[in-house]
Formats: structure tokens, sequence, C-alpha cells
């Protein structure tokens, strides 16, 4: 999944849990959650076939990636931009102590991603025995669709961050 659905959907765990640390941990499972569904990421780019998740017993491949073509960088940059926007509304017009909950929970939504699939580090990280197993459960529950279905992955995605910001927008 993108960054803008992992993030707000954890902030929005996060603003209706009222709760700080279970924001972060509702928004560490729903990524997981989120990623066992059929989606869009820079993966798709890269897939050799679509064979689904491993929790469906099915086995999945992807071509080597180095994140090194701009256009990855550029989906980066646009993903990361729109989850900025998006939660600089809510800053701006929702109560302060509504915040901690939130950035909480968005924190806890993109942790996953971070720690394991950063081109900065992913490399050492999944070298050590944490980062081995914590790749491992990461890619169980993962389900990229190929190109040839982006249209179903990333709208998927669109309806969930939609229904986030309608739950978040019924509160104000």
């Amino acid at each position: 999944m993108l960054f803008t659905t992992h993030a707000i959907t954890g902030a929005t765990i996060g603003f209706l849990t009222g709760n700080p640390i279970l924001g972060f941990f509702g928004g560490w499972l729903s990524h997981h959650i989120l990623d066992a569904l059929p989606h869009f990421d820079q993966g798709s780019f890269y897939m050799n076939k679509d064979y689904g998740p491993s929790w469906l017993g099915a086995h999945y491949e992807e071509k080597k990636k180095k994140f090194k073509i701009k256009r990855d960088w550029i989906i980066l940059f646009i993903d990361i931009s729109v989850t900025l926007l998006i939660a600089s509304y809510f800053a701006a017009n929702i109560p302060v102590y509504f915040w901690p909950p939130m950035i909480f929970g968005a924190i806890g939504g993109l942790l996953p991603d971070i720690f394991d699939t950063s081109p900065l580090w992913k490399d050492g990280f999944r070298k050590t025995k944490i980062g081995f197993l914590f790749h491992k459960i990461h890619l169980f529950f993962h389900w990229p669709l190929s190109m040839r279905f982006f249209y179903i992955g990333f709208g998927l995605q669109i309806l969930i961050v939609f229904i986030d910001l309608f739950i978040l927008s019924g509160f104000f």
C-alpha cells in the first residue's frame, strides 16, 4: 500500500481510540491488514507474475529492484506530499488534544514499511535476526498487484482513504 493509505488509516484509528498507545498499535496492526488486501505500490512495477499473498498459499515473486528509478522517487514524493497535505488540513481543523493519538496512529501505520522497505537501510535491517523475521512476517501479509491490475489496487486505496476521511470529518 502507499504511505498515504497507511498513515491516514493509522491516524483515523488513533483518533477513534483517543489514546496514543492504542493508536500506535492499532496503526501497526492496520498496516498488516491493509497490506493483506490487493493493492498498488512501487513493487507493482516489479512483479514477475500475479501470484497473490502467502496467507492464501500463493508464492510471491518480484524482480530484483534497487529503487533508483526516477519514477519510484516521484511516486514516493507525491505520496508523502498527499499525506502531509491531508495531515495539515486536519491539524488546522481539529483540537490539539486529538493530535497525539492521530500522530502515533499514523506512525504505527507507517513504521513497518519504514523499517522493511526503505532503500536506505532495508538490506542491513533484513540481515539482522529481528529484521529477517520481521520481513518474513511483513511479506506473508503483502499482496501487491502488478500494473496490469493498477486500477483495482489503486482504486481500493482511494476508497479506504475516503472512508477514513469520512469517518474523521463526521466528528467535526
